[in-house]
């Protein structure tokens, strides 16, 4: 089973995206968390796809495998643009990094380690069962986060 990718993907994203980015009253709880799902998915193979092929194109140097560039590019591939945008400057990250540059950067480091090291032996279907653990990342923070479901903090 492929998860995510797909023209339907793209049209159904960029057709609602201006409206969950803007927390439209006109769309509803199901349709937001259905466009985050999709809009997680595409993200979770654009961040497994690039770091898997950077892994293969950059040599290694100090271990067996390359370290940190593969981690580097799942991390820039899958945040969406956020990252150091040319017109901004630093000024994305001053106030901490967004959700999409830190799920994609912790996304792309554990498929890379899991994928170069000996806790891959013997697993079967490594590059699947390595995806499928990423979307479902991806979902479970893209719903918190798109939804608003954080606690609330009590105030003394």
């Amino acid at each position: 089973v492929e998860l995510g990718g797909g023209i339907e993907n793209y049209c159904v994203i960029s057709f609602f995206i201006p409206s969950t980015s803007t927390r439209s009253p006109s769309i509803s709880s199901i349709s937001q968390a259905g466009i985050i799902v999709l809009y997680e998915c595409v993200r979770a193979k654009v961040v497994l796809t690039f770091t898997l092929a950077a892994n293969a194109a950059i040599a290694p140097s100090l271990l067996s495998f390359p370290l940190f560039g593969p981690i580097m590019c799942g991390t820039i591939s899958g945040c969406g643009g956020a990252f150091l945008p040319m017109n901004k400057g630093l000024d994305p990250i001053l106030k901490g990094m967004g959700y999409p540059m830190i799920t994609a950067c912790v996304g792309s480091t554990l498929v890379h380690l899991f994928m170069n090291t000996s806790m891959s032996e013997g697993v079967i279907d490594k590059k699947e069962k390595a995806h499928l653990h990423l979307v479902l990342m991806f979902i479970l923070v893209g719903l918190v986060n798109g939804l608003g479901l954080k606690a609330k903090v009590k105030q003394a």
